[in-house]
């Protein structure tokens, strides 16, 4: 087992990597700050190294304005965790949608990251596909009471 890097080293580290890939929008940017064998772990599966960067290009490729936003960052041992907002227009066909819906969509999720050095090996993602999906209306918001439905059932 490697010895962690400085905590301080490793938010820089999380905060480059997120800005080069999402906001610099170049997914090819994870290579470098990545493991060979990465792995990201979410509800929509695991994925290694390439298959994240296919999900971070169709996600920029559906949502040209996207911006991602690091709204926390913590960091001990060889862990990092973020908690961030995912915000754009889903203009084009994306990671979620086959035909864009011109929907404005803001999102939020956390991820916690093990380090092995200073590489990223490991990611566990919490991402709110559910929210995200209502937005770009691809499945119906909940009804409310007011609407018809009874809130309560028991």
């Amino acid at each position: 087992m490697m010895d962690p890097i400085p905590t301080a080293e490793m938010k820089a580290i999380m905060r480059k990597y997120h800005e080069e890939a999402w906001n610099g929008r170049n997914p090819d940017a994870i290579d470098g700050y990545s493991t060979d064998d990465f792995v990201m772990h979410d509800s929509m599966g695991d994925r290694g190294l390439e298959g994240s960067k296919e999900m971070v290009q169709a996600v920029l490729d559906g949502t040209p304005d996207l911006e991602f936003t690091i709204d926390d960052l913590f960091a001990a041992g060889d862990r990092a965790t973020i908690r961030y907002t995912l915000e754009g227009t889903n203009e084009s066909p994306s990671y979620l949608t086959d035909e864009p819906t011109g929907n404005h969509w803001k999102s939020s999720g956390i991820s916690i990251y093990r380090f092995e050095g200073d590489k990223i090996a490991e990611q566990w993602d919490a991402f709110d596909y559910y929210g995200t999906m209502q937005q770009l209306g691809l499945i119906p918001p909940e009804a409310t009471e007011a609407e018809g439905g009874t809130g309560a059932e028991a």
